[in-house]
């Protein structure tokens, strides 16, 4: 048996409706509400916000998300009021997504509630 595909992540969040505003922004593709929860289609996966309980803080890992068109991607972001960002050079404005050591083009972005995000086009 092995893991062959990411099935759902759950990012817990101050305020849902919040993070959906912020995710519909991005382009992610709404599925459902239920409770103060919102599901989003990620590929055959699905992107869960769920209500962080009183005074929980939830870490912030960084999750890369595939796309096909980073340069359209990091546009849509900027256009929806959002400000990229690079972890490699804390403080500096993104003019445009960088290419890393690797190869692979990407940006960043912290949602409402500081989870970490990239958006990598592999090289």
């Amino acid at each position: 048996m092995t893991i062959s595909r990411l099935h759902h992540l759950v990012l817990f969040c101050a305020d849902t409706e919040r993070s959906r505003v912020f995710y519909e922004a991005l382009g992610f593709t709404y599925l459902r509400g239920y409770e103060g929860m919102h599901w989003f289609a990620l590929g055959d996966a699905e992107l869960m916000l769920h209500p962080a309980e009183p005074g929980e803080k939830a870490g912030a890992p960084v999750i890369h998300f595939a796309t096909p068109d980073v340069d359209a991607l990091f546009a849509r972001a900027v256009a929806a009021g959002l400000q990229p960002l690079d972890h490699q050079n804390p403080g500096d404005l993104m003019q445009a997504p960088v290419v890393r050591p690797w190869g692979d083009r990407e940006f960043e972005l912290a949602d409402p509630d500081g989870q970490w995000l990239a958006f990598t086009e592999a090289a």
